[in-house]
C-alpha cells in the first residue's frame, strides 16, 4: 500500500520527472564524453572533417544552447503557473492536482532542465591549449545540438497541448475519465469476491486513526488476505472521510490487538483527498465545475450543461455495475472486512442537491440535468430510480422558485414527461 500511495504522490507532483530527466542527462553526458576520449585516444575519425568545431565554437554553441533552454523552460514553467491559477480560480483549487499531475508537462519541463544540464557537463570538457592539451567533445556537441532541436520541438507541442487542456472539454473529460476509473476500480471485479453483510454485532476494539487527515487509500485485497484467521474489520472512515487522530478509523472482532496493526497498516490517511476510491470526490469535481460555471461571475450556461452530460457517463458506469455487497470475503468465503461503498441513490443526491441549490434557474442546465435522470433511470435499481424522481420534481419545484418563466417550466415538464423520469403519484404543477 506504501508503494501506491508514493507512485501516487509522485505522480501528483512536477519534480520527479524532470529531476530523473537531469539525472539521465547527467548520465548521458558523462557517457558520451566517454566515448569522445575513447574515439580520440584511437583517433578515430566519427565526423567528416568539415563537421569538426573548434573550441570556441564549442563552447559558443553549448553556452548559446544552455542559456536558451534554460529561458524557455522558465517562460514554461511560468506558462504553467498562470495555467493552473486560471483554471483554479475559474473552475476550483481542485482541478489544480490534474495539471500538476500532466505527464506531458512534466516531461518537456524535464527535457529543457535535461539540456540545461547535459550542456553544463559537456561545457566543462571542452579544453584548449591554455589547459596543456586541447580536447572537444564532438560527439557530445552534436549531442547537445540534437537536444536543442528535440527542445524546439518541445515547446511547439507543448504551446499547443497547454492550449488544449485549458479548453473546458478537454478539463471535463480527464475528471470524467477519473471518476470512471474509480467507479470501475470499486464497483468492478477486484478479484474479491463480495457478499451482502451487516455491520459487526459485537465489536472487541475501536481503531483509531494514527493522524488527522482524510483516508485515502484503503488495501482491500491485502487486508482480506491479512485479516484471514485472525478476526474481522468494519471500516468506519471510508475514503473521503475526514479522521482527526483518535478517532474511530474502523471496528474489529477477534484478536484486537492484532486486527489493529492490519487495519493500520492497510488504510492510509493523507493531507489531501484524491479520486483513486473516492467516487464522492470525481463527482464533486464535475458538479464543482458546473455550479461555478453558472455562479454570476462566470455566468456560461453552456459549460454547465457540457459538464453534465459528461457527468452523465460516469453516473451510467456506475449504474451499469451491480450493486456490491458490502462484505469482502476471505478464500474460505469469511467476510474478512466490511466497507460499505455509496449507493446508486447516494450518488444521485450528491449530484442533483447542488444542482437544485445552484442551477436551477437556468432552464438550459435544467434541461441537461434532465437528459441525465433520464440515462440514470433507464439503468439504475429501483431505489435509485425513485430517488431520482424526486430529486427530479424537486428541481422543477426550485426551478420555478427561481422564476422560471411559465414558457420554460411548461417545456421543461414536457421534457419530464418524455423521459418517464416524473414521479407517478405527482401530477401537473
Amino acid at each position: 500500500m506504501k508503494i501506491r500511495a508514493r507512485q501516487a504522490q509522485l505522480r501528483e507532483s512536477m519534480w520527479f520527472v524532470p529531476g530523473v530527466m537531469v539525472v539521465a542527462a547527467i548520465g548521458l553526458a558523462q557517457g558520451v564524453i566517454v566515448l569522445d576520449l575513447w574515439l580520440d585516444a584511437r583517433t578515430v575519425d566519427v565526423l567528416p572533417e568539415s563537421f569538426l568545431i573548434g573550441v570556441e565554437g564549442s563552447r559558443g554553441i553549448l553556452v548559446a544552447i544552455g542559456g536558451s533552454v534554460l529561458a524557455v523552460a522558465a517562460t514554461t514553467f511560468s506558462i504553467t503557473m498562470s495555467v493552473i491559477a486560471t483554471a483554479s480560480s475559474t473552475y476550483g483549487p481542485r482541478l489544480v492536482r490534474n495539471f500538476m499531475s500532466d505527464r506531458s508537462n512534466q516531461r518537456v519541463l524535464g527535457l529543457f532542465v535535461g539540456t540545461f544540464v547535459y550542456c553544463l557537463m559537456v561545457l566543462r570538457r571542452v579544453q584548449d591549449s591554455s589547459d596543456g592539451i586541447t580536447f572537444v567533445p564532438h560527439v557530445a556537441v552534436y549531442g547537445a545540438l540534437l537536444l536543442a532541436l528535440a527542445s524546439v520541438a518541445a515547446l511547439v507541442f507543448f504551446l499547443h497541448h497547454i492550449s488544449d487542456v485549458i479548453q473546458v472539454p478537454t478539463l471535463v473529460r480527464r475528471v470524467r475519465a477519473e471518476l470512471e476509473a474509480a467507479v470501475d476500480d470499486l464497483y468492478g471485479d477486484v478479484g474479491l469476491e463480495r457478499v451482502p453483510a451487516d455491520a459487526l454485532a459485537v465489536a472487541s476494539a475501536d481503531v483509531l486513526a494514527p493522524r488527522t487527515g482524510y483516508v485515502t487509500f484503503v488495501d482491500a485485497s491485502a487486508l482480506v488476505r491479512a485479516a484471514t484467521g485472525v478476526g474481522v474489520a468494519e471500516l468506519v472512515a471510508t475514503p473521503g472521510t475526514h479522521v482527526m487522530a483518535g478517532e474511530p478509523l474502523a471496528r474489529v472482532s477477534g484478536d484486537a490487538e492484532e486486527m489493529s496493526r492490519i487495519v493500520c497498516a492497510h488504510v492510509r490517511v493523507g493531507d489531501t483527498r484524491t479520486p483513486t476510491q473516492d467516487i464522492e470526490l470525481a463527482v464533486q469535481q464535475m458538479v464543482e465545475m458546473a455550479v461555478r460555471a453558472v455562479s454570476p461571475s462566470t455566468n456560461d450556461p453552456y459549460t454547465a450543461r457540457n459538464v453534465v452530460e459528461e457527468l452523465a457517463s460516469g453516473m451510467a458506469r456506475a449504474m451499469r455495475h451491480p450493486a456490491p455487497g458490502d462484505g469482502w470475503v476471505d478464500d474460505r468465503g469469511v467476510v474478512r472486512l466490511v466497507w460499505r461503498l455509496p449507493s446508486g441513490a447516494e450518488l444521485v443526491d450528491l449530484v442533483f442537491d447542488d444542482l437544485r441549490l445552484y442551477a436551477a434557474g437556468d432552464p438550459e442546465v435544467v434541461r441537461a440535468s434532465l437528459r441525465l435522470a433520464g440515462r440514470v433511470v433507464r439503468l439504475a435499481a429501483p431505489e435509485t430510480v425513485e430517488r431520482v424522481r424526486v430529486q427530479v420534481d424537486e428541481l422543477l419545484a426550485a426551478s420555478e422558485r427561481e422564476g422560471t418563466s411559465a414558457f420554460d417550466l411548461e417545456r421543461l415538464r414536457a421534457s419530464r414527461d418524455q423521459l418517464g423520469i416524473g414521479s407517478p403519484d405527482v401530477g401537473p404543477m
